[in-house]
């Protein structure tokens, strides 16, 4: 048997900065409004903006 170790555990995933993507500002998407509609794979999604400056998105 060679030097490697059996485990029953599976390979963990290091993410780094390509699995994110690049960040998106939330004022860009909004543009101003205080909602805008997604449409995602023909599903329409809102996303909101509230006063207290949360974020939400509903279908």
């Amino acid at each position: 048997m060679s030097g490697a170790q059996v485990t029953d555990r599976p390979p963990q995933h290091v993410s780094d900065d390509r699995d994110r993507g690049l960040p998106i500002a939330s004022q860009d998407l909004l543009q101003g409004q205080r909602q805008v509609w997604i449409d995602h794979g023909g599903t329409l999604y809102c996303l909101k903006a509230t006063s207290n400056g949360r974020l939400y998105l509903t279908k």
